[in-house]
């Protein structure tokens, strides 16, 4: 009796502490499972672990269980097109984030009926290919289609399709495929003690957020504060001529570039160069000029059995 007494006194206890934690009690600063977790007041959080940026949501639950739900790409692929000159009729597109690591097929025209056949991008196993994965060839470009499925998955008979309509006769072309990762779903932490728990014996004390920032450089505390979500699909992306993607903000943008119609790029103003990207030594660190790729959003989504063209578009010169 004393025993069943002691353990309904107890669970009061516990359940008084979880009444009593706010959003205020949880928000700060952690360090846990090899990664900075920057909890914010507006129920945000921004994780820096190594290579890896992740930003989303968190919620307070029952028990002091807290919900973390990352931001996701929506779509498995997103296409991104400019205007060329130097090409002739051929059409251009470097395959990016992503491609390398499941198995993805690409077409372009029309589709095939009733069996569309899509072209391998890598061969199975493939190994040491070099970025930037870029293809050009002479092809109808009016619609780009990509397909997928993961390596060795042998069940999928009818993968889904998508096919973006090139409504602006673009023939330079970046595309991006989201695979699967584990870093997109939902987890749970545990809070209690002033501690953030992953699992009893892996736990992190919190430390004030404002402080922690303070202590570090501005560019993090920028980060931290104005970093509220990842967008994964921005309407429109800029790019060196080898494809080193341009990451400051709009005011670093409007500040440092102009508009060249010649070149159909955005220029350095103070330090381009003319002509210094067709330089055989040019770096790729250099961000003098930068060319500007419009997202294509007029697609349409299939599931369909298809025929794979098995000669891959990239070929590593370590196969057998």
């Amino acid at each position: 009796m004393k025993v069943k007494f002691a353990i309904i006194f107890l669970a009061m206890i516990l359940t008084k502490e979880i009444k009593a934690q706010t959003i205020q009690d949880i928000s700060g600063a952690y360090t846990l499972r090899g990664g900075n977790h920057y909890l914010k007041h507006d129920q945000t959080f921004v994780i820096i672990g190594y290579a890896t940026l992740i930003t989303g949501k968190w919620e307070l639950k029952e028990k002091g269980f807290v919900l973390f739900t990352p931001d996701r790409p929506k779509e498995k692929f997103t296409l991104y097109g400019r205007h060329i000159k130097n090409i002739g009729d051929s059409v251009k597109i470097m395959l990016s984030n992503g491609f390398y690591d499941d198995e993805t097929l690409l077409h372009f025209g029309e589709l095939q009926k009733p069996v569309p056949e899509l072209k391998r991008i890598f061969k199975p196993g493939h190994r040491h290919i070099s970025f930037p994965y870029v293809y050009t060839t002479k092809a109808n470009s009016k619609f780009v289609s990509f397909s997928y499925f993961s390596y060795g998955d042998k069940t999928t008979k009818t993968p889904e399709i998508y096919t973006f309509a090139n409504t602006e006769n673009y023939n330079d072309f970046i595309g991006f495929y989201f695979e699967d990762k584990h870093q997109y779903k939902p987890f749970y932490y545990q809070f209690k003690n002033g501690k953030l728990y992953y699992d009893e014996d892996s736990f992190s004390e919190k430390e004030d957020l404002e402080a922690t920032l303070q202590e570090n450089s501005n560019e993090l505390s920028d980060l931290i504060n104005n970093l509220n979500h990842l967008d994964f699909s921005p309407q429109q992306l800029f790019y060196t001529p080898l494809y080193n993607e341009f990451n400051g903000d709009e005011e670093e943008f409007n500040l440092n570039f102009e508009f060249n119609k010649d070149k159909n790029a955005w220029i350095n103003k103070l330090n381009y160069v003319d002509n210094e990207e067709n330089s055989k030594d040019y770096d790729y660190n250099t961000i003098n000029i930068l060319y500007e790729y419009q997202q294509l959003n007029d697609f349409t989504k299939q599931k369909s059995a298809i025929k794979i063209d098995q000669k891959p578009i990239f070929i590593s010169n370590y196969e057998d």
